[in-house]
């Protein structure tokens, strides 16, 4: 059975993985990245996308396998498949709960929106074991929460749970782990009913801008938005406004 799945609904994508051992070996992170090219590259189909497990948890970090595999040149690094994550233009939402350790945590950071189940703990445990993350934590945890707040996770490996991850932000909310699929999908479809050229330039423009000073990220926002004055949506949107209505967009 494919250790990843992906379902079209309403255009949301759902991206579900099931992990042997609650852990990313090659195969899962292979398909995950196939996974991520496929809904990716379907913007007139998808305009948001959803990343869940199908496990009690979400994911506890590596194979072992994976985590003695050596970085070496003509095989992409294990973190690959949470780049092509990353690099989906369309917004995502994690939805996790349970353990959300290392390879996990990882995976939920190159998400944009990550709501996550009561029951969640998050974890960056790789320095006790004289390793560094190597799915991208050292990046992206301080750009989501901060430099003091990452050293927690990446030097003291300290274990969080939900509230916790919500009062630092590392979470956008905590719900109950029953209605964790509802929640994550709700904020999925909401997204994907405004404008959908709009929210994947939006999405652009907050991570280009994060890369630059602000006067280039600045620039960059100025930049999109003359791209999106060219579109029918945004005409639609701007006339929707005037005649108080509801805009039908055709993401056009």
């Amino acid at each position: 059975m494919a250790a990843v799945s992906v379902e079209v609904a309403d255009h949301v994508a759902t991206i579900v993985f099931e992990l042997r051992g609650a852990r990313f070996d090659r195969d899962a992170l292979d398909e995950l990245a196939v996974a991520a090219a496929q809904v990716g590259s379907d913007t007139e189909q998808v305009y948001a996308v959803v990343v869940s497990s199908a496990g009690a948890g979400f994911a506890a970090g590596w194979s072992e396998a994976a985590l003695n595999e050596p970085v070496v040149s003509g095989l992409a690094p294990v973190g690959a498949a949470f780049d092509a994550i990353a690099g989906i233009p369309q917004p995502v939402v994690a939805a996790v709960a349970g353990v959300v350790e290392s390879a996990g945590l990882e995976l939920a950071l190159a998400c944009d929106i990550r709501i996550a189940g009561e029951s969640a703990r998050f974890a960056m445990p790789e320095t006790e074991l004289g390793m560094v993350p190597r799915g991208g934590g050292t990046q992206r945890l301080p750009r989501a929460i901060g430099r003091a707040q990452a050293f927690r996770l990446l030097l003291a490996g300290e274990t969080i749970d939900a509230a916790e991850a919500l009062r630092i932000g590392l979470v956008s909310s905590v719900v109950a782990d029953a209605e964790l699929g509802t929640a994550a999908n709700a904020v999925a479809r909401t997204i994907a009913s405004r404008g959908p050229i709009a929210t994947r330039l939006a999405k652009e423009a907050v991570h280009r801008g994060s890369e630059v000073p602000l006067a280039l990220g600045l620039r960059t926002e100025l930049d999109l938005t003359m791209i999106l004055q060219t579109t029918a949506d945004r005409a639609e949107g701007v006339q929707a406004f005037i005649e108080k209505r509801p805009p039908q967009f055709e993401n056009r």
